[in-house]
């Protein structure tokens, strides 16, 4: 290394200019309809679930054995187990929206809570249910 180049200012002025185009963001999105930046973002969720491993084994449920992709982890485990383990993740998303999107401020406190709760469940609940060697091709 011949010499270090400091870049710590071009970060601090792109941050700085960041900023204060968030000032005058409010005025530009008071041009565009509400109803507009509700599409861009359900365009942008839906786009997201494609290529998301719990929405295909969510799909999962609703096809026949046979027309099921050809994805090397669904060939090598049981499809009870695939639904079981979809079955759980579906109610701990349940659980996070339920405590994420209620209206009374002293449960949305408990949300973190609730997150740090699914750590044993995933290491010690859901091995129980599931064998390893299953959920260690599922979750690679």
């Amino acid at each position: 290394i011949v010499r270090v180049r400091e870049t710590r200012l071009t970060n601090l002025f792109a941050n700085i200019l960041i900023g204060i185009s968030m000032l005058f963001l409010s005025y530009v999105l008071d041009y565009i309809p509400s109803s507009v930046l509700d599409g861009l973002f359900i365009y942008i969720a839906l786009t997201a679930l494609y290529g998301n491993q719990m929405f295909e084994r969510v799909l999962l449920f609703f096809m026949e054995q046979s027309a099921y992709p050809p994805n090397h982890y669904i060939r090598r485990v049981p499809q009870r187990k695939i639904h079981m383990f979809t079955a759980c993740q579906v109610v701990q998303l349940g659980v996070l929206c339920i405590f994420g999107f209620t209206p009374w401020p002293y449960i949305k406190m408990i949300f973190p809570l609730v997150i740090l709760t699914f750590l044993p469940v995933r290491q010690l609940l859901i091995p129980r249910i599931i064998e390893k060697k299953y959920l260690d091709v599922i979750d690679s």
